[in-house]
């Protein structure tokens, strides 16, 4: 599998990328994988040919911000609401989610709090609650400080604008409302993740955004032996 970017990027930039998508293999468990820049220009990805969406994965933005809500639509077309995914952290954006199977259309605040305040992420299951895996989230104490203090102000907003949505690539992944200010210092990204899902998630925000936007320009696959 090859990646490119979208832009032109130094040697420098894309060697940093490469190995991001190298600890985000070890942090997802996901072995047999060989990371390389080839001349300078392009990463090649190889790696179990059954693990092709894993294999994907390593090459997300994982971009993850949190935006209060300003307002929110149900909407039929995901396509008129599609997130400029390199929007300025300090102006509003526009952007689609799920909220129990039903999408609607976010109104978006300047990023709150951005992922590089997130000091873990694991993936976790509460069979007892029927919730199915999520990812949970802790903050740094300068994350955990700046998520009350922006929780306690959304609680006491009416609806729509008591939400704080968690953005991932431009997505709205997750938008729970509030109603008190939350001190504990960590988060929670719920969502119809599989096991294999969540862990992915969670290696990707644990190594943080790559440096370069890529997409998948060709994939191989060989025959077995």
């Amino acid at each position: 599998m090859t990646f490119t970017s979208a832009e032109p990027v130094s040697p420098a930039t894309l060697e940093r990328a490469a190995g991001l998508m190298r600890d985000r293999a070890e942090e997802a468990g996901l072995t047999g994988v060989e990371v390389t820049v080839e001349e300078k220009r392009q990463i090649t990805v190889a790696g179990p040919a059954g693990r092709q969406k894993s294999l994907e994965s390593l090459g997300a933005p994982a971009e993850l911000a949190f935006r209060p809500v300003l307002n929110q639509v149900p909407t039929e077309d995901e396509g008129t609401c599609r997130a400029v995914v390199d929007a300025s952290p300090s102006q509003p954006l526009t952007a689609c989610g799920k909220t129990q199977d039903a999408l609607y259309t976010y109104e978006l605040g300047p990023v709150a709090l951005p992922g590089t305040d997130v000091s873990d992420a694991q993936a976790d299951i509460d069979a007892a609650r029927g919730a199915g895996w999520f990812v949970t989230l802790d903050f740094t104490s300068a994350g955990a400080k700046k998520f009350a203090d922006v929780t306690g102000r959304l609680a006491q907003q009416t609806p729509p604008q008591n939400q704080f949505a968690i953005v991932l690539d431009g997505t709205v992944v997750s938008a729970p409302s509030v109603s008190s200010a939350i001190t504990g210092g960590k988060a929670e990204i719920s969502g119809s993740f599989t096991s294999l899902e969540a862990e992915e998630l969670a290696a990707n925000l644990n190594t943080g955004a790559l440096p370069v936007r890529l997409k998948v320009s060709s994939v191989t696959t060989l025959p077995a032996d």
